[in-house]
């Protein structure tokens, strides 16, 4: 990352363009920032793309595990979502993904498909699948299941506002009127990007504060919790959840080693002050590795399950 004025670096005007989106309701930071944008949704099947720009990517232009995950979740809970009125509130069961190592370069879409609802149990699950591409090349397969639940308060929802229209190129937001979770989530992204352009490395590990501390037999990262990683309902958002795992395994076992497939399953919301994730390699073979992580909210209530297989680099 070259170094620039701070106040002109494009991250940072990003992160405008996100925090002015986000005042019209229904959506929220993450999903603005990284611009995951919805291309074609209807009753059954969804695209929505994300692409690999200067946020959301790693040192090699990829886009960041973070980043992935939060398109693989989206894009799946999106081809159910609209089968159903567009403010319902869905709440990940389960997902599981399957990378083919195709690079994650370029645009990369998320084409999902409805696959019903499970019968004959309490409470609406649905089930969707997605194949996950860039530069038109199978990156990911995927599957997940999602529950219908109330909003906490019996508030409603507001729909998510790009489905139906393109959002603003260049909205505009009078900095004077930031409210306190919008100056301290333009805070943090000033400040990751000043760590970037002094210490090197990438903008999301800045921004998210993924600092592992290595373990002999896998590896811890905690990060805060807040609006600049919240959903609708003010928790942490299932993708980056999901991510938060994906990259705590893959810390766990070091560069020689690549994440072929995960399989999580959530059990609770992200709430509290903090989150964290605790990785513990199962099997480290020849060729092969499983690796196991816990996701904890921070009074210690685990939010989610994760089972990992990797694959040494050649």
């Amino acid at each position: 990352m070259q170094p620039l004025a701070v106040n002109s670096h494009s991250i940072v005007e990003r992160a405008r363009i996100a925090l002015a989106l986000n005042r019209t309701p229904g959506y929220h930071f993450c999903g603005n920032f990284f611009n995951l944008l919805f291309d074609d949704v209807d009753q059954q099947h969804s695209v929505l793309h994300m692409d690999a720009a200067p946020q959301s990517a790693d040192q090699d232009g990829q886009l960041s595990l973070t980043a992935f995950a939060m398109l693989a979740d989206m894009g799946l809970a999106t081809g159910i979502r609209f089968g159903l009125d567009q403010s319902t509130r869905l709440a990940t069961v389960a997902i599981s993904l399957q990378m083919t190592g195709a690079p994650r370069t370029g645009r990369l879409s998320a084409a999902s498909q409805s696959q019903g609802f499970i019968q004959g149990v309490q409470g609406k699950q649905g089930l969707s699948q997605t194949r996950i591409t860039a530069n038109k090349e199978l990156v990911c397969i995927g599957q997940g299941a999602f529950m219908i639940l109330p909003v906490p308060g019996g508030k409603a929802l507001a729909p998510i506002p790009w489905v139906g229209r393109t959002p603003p190129q260049n909205p505009q937001l009078d900095l004077t009127t930031l409210t306190e979770d919008e100056a301290s989530v333009l805070a943090r992204v000033e400040q990751a990007v000043k760590r970037c352009t002094t210490e090197g490395g990438d903008f999301v590990t800045r921004f998210l504060g993924l600092y592992f501390e290595q373990r002999s037999d896998g590896a811890f990262v905690q990060i805060e919790n807040g609006a600049h990683i919240a959903n609708r309902v003010k928790h942490v958002q299932g993708g980056i959840v999901l991510a938060l795992g994906m990259e705590t395994a893959a810390a766990a076992l070091g560069a020689e080693w690549w994440l072929s497939g995960v399989t999580a399953t959530y059990i609770s919301p992200g709430e509290g002050e903090t989150i964290s994730a605790t990785s513990s390699i199962i099997h480290r073979g020849r060729m092969t590795a499983v690796v196991r992580t816990q996701v904890l909210n921070s009074t210690g209530r685990q939010v989610l399950e994760v089972l990992t297989t990797h694959a040494r680099r050649v």
